[in-house]
């Protein structure tokens, strides 16, 4: 399945578009709720998309590092810009 550079980096572009949108979804229904709520989620999903991120890891152990870079690398950075994207699209001004 994973046989090559280019399609580890397409499975780890799937994968953290997936990661991504469940936990921007999570923040955004979170929003209105009280602190404690709303930091309850985010938490959630940073260890969700941590240990994700290490069980996926574990998985690909046996695999070359040409394998298992491009799939973390992509990986990360999908997932990070499901949360920079609408950070810097709407800033500080609606907590303002």
């Amino acid at each position: 399945m994973m046989d090559s550079a280019w399609s580890a980096a397409a499975w780890g572009a799937a994968f953290g578009t997936l990661n991504g949108w469940t936990a921007r979804r999570a923040l955004r229904s979170a929003l209105d709720k009280p602190d404690k709520v709303f930091y309850a989620v985010f938490t959630a999903g940073f260890l969700w998309r941590l240990l994700f991120l290490v069980g996926a890891v574990w998985l690909l152990r046996d695999k070359k590092y040409i394998i298992l870079l491009p799939f973390s690398g992509v990986l990360i950075f999908t997932q990070f810009m499901f949360e920079a994207v609408p950070l810097r699209k709407h800033g500080t001004k609606d907590n303002t």
